[in-house]
């Protein structure tokens, strides 16, 4: 049953722009990371000398704390609105609810749906930081490929993906939850700027939308354990959703 869900659900995405997403938002952030690397070689500024390790460490942090800062946030959120647009846009929640299939088995396809589209814009993003810094190295001639940090490289993709796990539930929910996208994307903004607003508090790195970049290796996290935290509070809120959501009579 669950198979059938998750590949009704593919199949729905080839008819629907959420794909693209999760393709657009790495590029978009790639290229703007591409011009202003290209700003930093028309000036010549190679910056000082510094060993491979530590070239690799800044070249990775600035990029990865945007993404996982401002743009992970929202594109979770957009993913998780796309998904259950067309039972929205054409009422069609009486009918998933007529079939002889649990209720909550339809929140946790998509909920598992969001999630793989969230790991595919990680592995993409991944792949092109890779990318520019090696073309910054060729270009300031660093020679940072003799040294490529595989397992930071790793660790932050994967940490970065299991401290999201909890945002990408609460998503999910709003979204099925909530005709539209208002309620959901203004959530994610608003819990965002939270997130930012309480930043230097200890206990903000509790809060889900702080958790991927408290999991980056770079400097102090609230929360060390926020690769172990996420994907608890994910089973947590996906048990909880399923049940609420499995209660209502109509979806809206």
């Amino acid at each position: 049953m669950m198979r059938a869900l998750l590949s009704t659900e593919i199949t729905k995405l080839k008819h629907t722009s959420t794909l693209w997403l999760s393709v657009i938002f790495p590029a978009i952030v790639l290229i703007l990371q591409f011009i202003a690397l290209l700003d930093q070689y028309s000036r010549g500024i190679p910056g000082p000398f510094r060993p491979l390790t530590s070239e690799w460490g800044i070249g990775l942090r600035q990029p990865w704390m945007v993404w996982t800062v401002a743009i992970m946030p929202i594109l979770i959120s957009l993913e998780a609105v796309g998904l259950v647009s067309a039972e929205h846009a054409g009422k069609h929640w009486k009918q998933l609810y007529a079939l002889p299939i649990p209720r909550w088995s339809i929140f946790v396809a998509k909920t598992a749906v969001c999630a793989l589209l969230t790991g595919v814009s990680l592995l993409l993003f991944s792949a092109g930081v890779l990318g520019l810094e090696l073309l910054r190295s060729g270009l300031f001639h660093l020679h940072m490929a003799s040294a490529i940090p595989w397992g930071l490289i790793l660790r932050i993709c994967g940490g970065a993906y299991l401290a999201s796990a909890a945002v990408i539930a609460v998503q999910m929910w709003l979204s099925m939850r909530f005709a539209g996208f208002a309620i959901p994307v203004g959530v994610a903004l608003a819990c965002m700027i939270a997130a930012g607003t309480l930043g230097r508090v200890d206990l903000a790195g509790w809060w889900p939308w702080s958790m991927p970049a408290d999991s980056l290796p770079f400097g102090v996290g609230h929360v060390p354990a926020s690769m172990l935290v996420s994907p608890l509070a994910f089973s947590v809120i996906l048990v909880l959703g399923g049940w609420r959501l499995s209660r209502r009579e109509v979806m809206p």
